[in-house]
């Protein structure tokens, strides 16, 4: 029942029992930086608001809200991390993508993103779900990681969960006026599949390269992370098929530098969930970037991000990759009506020709 000004903190925390710290001023890492961590406050009790802009808290609802409203526009979807967020240039692809990639995403917001697109029906159109991972997507919960506290707001608006966070969603926006947390962003002003940087053409300078232990990745090792990842993508994948939307997987090519220097348990884990996830899911696919060829440092504004140029490259890849499927999976335009007995099912004569 009582506020007390961040002047009184120090003796607040000390000396009396509280429920919560609320960071309402400044920026997230002013708070994190100076005020909290002197003070020894458990990240339990902390309930940021501080840094994000209106238009940045309720950007998540604002894409889910326009994707319902234009889905039979787009024939694909792509979720991701930031690194696929800047990795993904939807001009480069033949089929017509819709971006729900963003920074400091992880696999649980991604899955309620497609299971939101999923639900939208977009008449029939869409093909592929595509599926951005990072080496540590396994590991990575944005609920339970303290530098993204503040970008909970945003989800808590748009899906009303805020997954494994210490407070519930309807307490966290308890805090906030009803009228503020119901406004409607008007849809003219939404800027489809833009850039988080503003089409970042920056080119990571030589200090940036000489950078001798590249590290975006300050996470912690939760098994019990581990376990509902690896849950959420096998659920991912199975929706997806259950919807007759082919799941293609992904991989952002990184620096050499930062390939290199990733750990090396994290990347061979990865790789074996990976392989695990097609060997349960055959109509699956994996797009590997790591092993792509023709990229230099001119083609990111940091180790682990591509810039605007070598996002252009890399989606260029990427659409020859799903073009390939098209031809052997989707397009095969040699059969008609005549060769199903009902809309998806070929009779007996024509699948041994398919099989040929």
């Amino acid at each position: 029942d009582l506020l007390y000004p961040m002047s009184n903190l120090r003796e607040c925390v000390e000396s009396l029992n509280y429920d919560y710290v609320l960071c309402v001023q400044g920026s997230f890492y002013d708070c994190k930086n100076h005020i909290l961590q002197k003070y020894n406050v458990p990240t339990e009790k902390i309930a940021c608001f501080a840094g994000l802009t209106l238009t940045a808290n309720f950007e998540r609802e604002h894409l889910l809200r326009y994707y319902r409203e234009h889905c039979q526009d787009f024939e694909m979807f792509a979720t991701g991390i930031s690194t696929a967020y800047e990795g993904i240039d939807c001009t480069k692809f033949k089929r017509k993508l819709f971006k729900f990639a963003k920074p400091s995403q992880d696999l649980y917001y991604d899955y309620s993103f497609a299971k939101s697109a999923i639900s939208c029906g977009g008449g029939g159109k869409t093909h592929y779900a595509l599926i951005g991972l990072a080496p540590y997507s396994f590991h990575y919960d944005l609920s339970q990681t303290f530098f993204s506290i503040s970008i909970l707001l945003t989800y808590s608006i748009a899906f009303n969960d805020l997954h494994n966070f210490s407070m519930p969603a309807d307490i966290y926006k308890k805090f906030l006026r009803e009228d503020w947390l119901n406004q409607k962003l008007p849809l003219n002003s939404f800027r489809v599949n833009g850039s988080y940087f503003g089409a970042q053409k920056k080119i990571m300078d030589q200090k940036e390269i000489k950078n001798t232990h590249p590290n975006y990745w300050h996470g912690k090792y939760y098994p019990e992370t581990r376990d509902e990842n690896v849950k959420i993508l096998d659920d991912y994948l199975t929706l997806c098929e259950e919807n007759n939307i082919r799941p293609i997987m992904f991989r952002v090519i990184t620096s050499e530098k930062y390939m290199a220097n990733f750990n090396k348990q994290l990347l061979e884990e990865f790789d074996d969930l990976v392989a695990q996830a097609l060997s349960q899911h055959p109509d699956a696919r994996f797009f590997d970037g790591w092993k792509l060829q023709d990229f230099a440092y001119a083609d990111f504004y940091d180790h682990a991000h591509l810039n605007v140029y070598g996002s252009a490259k890399f989606s260029t890849h990427f659409n020859d990759f799903i073009q390939e499927i098209d031809k052997s999976y989707w397009n095969l335009r040699n059969y008609t009506c005549e060769d199903f007995y009902n809309y998806k099912h070929m009779n007996l004569y024509d699948a041994i020709k398919f099989d040929e």
